[in-house]
């Protein structure tokens, strides 16, 4: 949920700019490639951190991409700036361990695993002009017994773009529905009774707002390099929960891409 989840209306816009095709399925498919490392909380609101190395693979071609960021999907853009995509993705959940690709931490131990789950995830992004796009997405669980909703809703605004130099802003809130909350800040009774946490009931609403500066640097026609650097800010529903042991973290994450 850190680097790569919060990156998704960039990636919307590099997404759409190979759609100027009239065919729904356009003149080539495009293809980019690359691999990132982000250091990050071990999980939403942990003390610990750690050092991740994230795959990147976006392959598009019209209407369809496969994205390690977004999942398998279809995407649109209007002539009046809007992008919308809808795609399939995977919510990794949470472990009560440390784990190398997952979130998780062993101080939740006696918690029990947040089940992931298969996610339906839409986005739509609005060019405003003048540098700044606006975006709302909603992520919704489809496995029975881990049924949850995530929403976010966004502005970035490009900075700098000149030469082989790209600069943006990105501020973000999140909000979750009583089951997200609850799944990944609440502790219920018998989750107290076998941790180290005291009960803590939540409920729908804001729980988070983040903010995030990205440089991207391209070397050439097909290699870029970019830097993102994020802080979050636990509120509301999540920032009195027993499980959030950090309010305030920054994460930061290096990528290096080649597209084809």
């Amino acid at each position: 949920m850190a680097l790569v989840a919060s990156m998704a209306a960039t990636g919307a816009a590099i997404a759409a700019d190979g759609q100027s095709s009239s065919s729904l399925l356009g003149d080539k498919t495009e293809v980019t490639v690359g691999a990132a490392a982000q250091v990050a909380p071990r999980y939403a609101g942990a003390n610990r951190t750690r050092l991740q190395p994230v795959p990147v693979l976006v392959v598009q071609r019209g209407v369809l991409f496969l994205d390690t960021t977004r999942g398998v999907g279809v995407q649109f853009q209007t002539d009046w700036g809007l992008y919308g995509s809808q795609s399939m993705f995977y919510d990794l959940g949470r472990l009560q361990r440390d784990s190398d690709w997952r979130p998780g931490d062993r101080r939740l131990a006696g918690m029990g695993d947040v089940r992931g789950s298969l996610t339906t995830r839409s986005l739509l992004v609005q060019d405003l002009g003048h540098g700044l796009s606006a975006s709302i997405e909603a992520e919704f669980a489809l496995r029975d017994g881990a049924r949850r909703n995530r929403y976010r809703t966004g502005v970035e605004y490009e900075v700098l773009n000149a030469g082989r130099e790209r600069m943006t802003l990105d501020v973000d809130a999140l909000w979750g529905d009583r089951r997200y909350n609850q799944a990944y800040f609440g502790v219920t009774p018998s989750q107290a009774a076998s941790s180290r946490f005291a009960a803590f009931k939540t409920g729908g609403g804001l729980y988070a707002g983040s903010v995030a500066a990205t440089w991207e640097h391209r070397f050439d026609a097909h290699w870029t390099g970019s830097l993102e650097l994020r802080g979050t800010h636990y509120v509301d529903n999540a920032a009195h929960s027993p499980v959030v042991e950090r309010r305030n973290p920054v994460s930061a994450a290096l990528a290096a891409t080649y597209t084809y």
